[in-house]
């Protein structure tokens, strides 16, 4: 069996295979994508793709891509050929909190999950030719995984996951995240040139003291980044299944409280649903996507369900 935090432990293969024919496309950029959208691109090539859009009322029929509807059941229209790339960041919440199970040995840590996430969206990313970078949120800092300029940028980021464990808070400076994702934009961009869109996916429980999480993601919108919010939820904090007299610790801070557990149990799941709806109503619009995951369900049919979801817009 593989160690936590090694590079085996975070290829998870079902996972892996959940992103087979699909693609992690910006809308703003792609709308209508589909899998094959990007043809390869490597360090030190400039190669043009065409662009693929689903079809509407009103188009040329004769533009139509018949091979693809035979392959796929939908119409598309090829466009011109042009040089466009989305810039993937994946943005790792690894702060204390992240080692929550809340359940069962057979339930994954949140961050468990989380990393074999990344690995997913990494290998998703390096198949359909764009740059991803990794940024690792841990101990109120952002550190930072470039993989510009490697031959295999899906396996740098695998193992730049082995040994990282959950440790300390988000950071209270917000600028902290903007700084570090412009930073590695900068770097991917010297790669290469044309027309780029900027996809950040957020894998996090959303564990914050404040507002932290919400102030580091705010500039990004005013960016233009457009986000993908991967929610981590486990069972507990789905069920509350706790009787009589409990103890709560907080996972960062170390604070407890002793409460009955027959009386908190409405508010605390009211609290909860409270924040999901904060993130998915009052951030969604065509710049912002949510994905609730609850730890003890296999992640790979959500993960497709909302990819192809995301490619049917």
């Amino acid at each position: 069996m593989a160690a936590p935090g090694s590079p085996d432990a975070v290829l998870n293969p079902r996972l892996l295979g959940a992103t087979a024919g699909l693609a992690l496309t910006a809308r703003r950029l792609v709308a209508g994508a589909i899998a094959g959208l990007h043809a390869s691109r490597r360090p030190g090539l400039a190669r043009e793709f065409s662009q693929y859009r689903a079809y509407q009322p009103g188009d040329e029929t004769r533009h139509i891509d018949w091979k693809l509807f035979a392959r796929s059941d939908r119409y598309y229209l090829r466009e011109s050929e042009i040089d466009t790339r989305v810039v993937i960041s994946l943005v790792l919440d690894a702060t204390e909190s992240m080692q929550h199970r809340g359940g069962g040995a057979e339930v994954p840590r949140k961050f468990e999950l989380a990393s074999s996430l990344v690995a997913a969206l990494a290998l998703l990313a390096e198949n359909q030719g764009d740059p991803a970078t990794l940024q690792i949120v841990a101990n109120g800092d952002v550190a930072t995984v470039l993989t510009a300029g490697h031959r295999q940028p899906f396996r740098r980021i695998v193992q730049a996951l082995d040994g990282v464990a959950p440790a300390g808070r988000w950071p209270t400076d917000p600028r902290r995240l903007t700084d570090a994702l412009r930073r590695a934009e900068n770097t991917a961009n010297s790669s290469g040139a044309g027309t780029t869109a900027r996809l950040t996916v957020i894998l996090t429980d959303g564990h914050q003291h404040g507002e932290e999480i919400r102030a580091a993601l705010a500039p990004l919108r005013a960016l233009q980044h457009e986000l993908l919010f991967l929610h981590l939820v486990a069972p507990d904090e789905r069920e509350f299944p706790y009787r009589g007299p409990v103890q709560f610790e907080e996972w960062e801070t170390g604070r407890t409280l002793e409460a009955d557990a027959g009386a908190v149990r409405s508010a605390f799941l009211e609290a909860g649903q409270r924040e999901s709806d904060a993130w998915s109503q009052t951030w969604g619009d065509d710049r912002f996507d949510y994905l609730t995951l609850l730890t003890n369900e296999p992640p790979e049919r959500a993960l497709r369900i909302f990819l192809r979801r995301r490619l049917q817009r």
